[in-house]
């Protein structure tokens, strides 16, 4: 998987390509399109095309801290918050404790996500199915080692019904539609 940190630099060949990023649709960067070559496009091309790297490479950075955030898991309730430290003249200092801290910056970035980034992380979730299966219960006779019969309900896919829509596709399409404008 390609990292924000990956897209640079653009260029490659000592500068005589630049590469094409975009997002696909399950939010990874990706070069589809063959790269400029520097000396055959027009720079306003080339700068555009620098700027939506740039662009993309920013988004990724910010979903990326985004995602390693909502990894971050919360001290137990044991945990102190803070530690107090005595040097060797005997003056006390207290710190957050490194647990602690770091689960606090978590929900810091966690809060102080965009909408932007909310709904970049919501593509790189993956891209539902637009349908899902209709369920029906049905029964079976199911028979022991003894020769015991008994009947137990299953669910199976119900193959004569028409699939119903994915509530989440809608959620993805609108979060990938978002990102999709924002990084243009």
């Amino acid at each position: 998987m390609i990292k924000s940190n990956d897209i640079t630099p653009d260029t490659y060949k000592s500068g005589q390509f630049l590469r094409r990023w975009s997002i696909n649709e399950n939010g990874q960067a990706v070069c589809v399109e063959d790269a400029y070559s520097v000396a055959d496009t027009e720079q306003a091309t080339l700068d555009a095309q620098t700027a939506k790297n740039a662009k993309i490479a920013q988004a990724l950075a910010e979903v990326e801290a985004l995602e390693t955030a909502k990894r971050v898991i919360e001290p137990s309730a044991e945990t102190a918050k803070t530690i107090t430290e005595t040097d060797i003249d005997g003056n006390e200092t207290t710190k957050p404790q490194a647990e602690w801290a770091a689960y606090d910056a978590a929900q810091e970035t966690i809060s102080n996500a965009s909408d932007e980034t909310i709904n970049f992380e919501v593509v790189r979730k993956g891209k539902p199915s637009e349908t899902l299966p209709v369920m029906k219960s049905v029964e079976k006779t199911v028979t022991d080692e003894e020769g015991n019969e008994s009947t137990e309900t299953v669910e199976e896919v119900d193959t004569e019904a028409e699939p119903e829509e994915n509530p989440e596709f809608e959620v993805w399409q609108t979060a990938f539609d978002a990102v999709s404008e924002d990084l243009k």
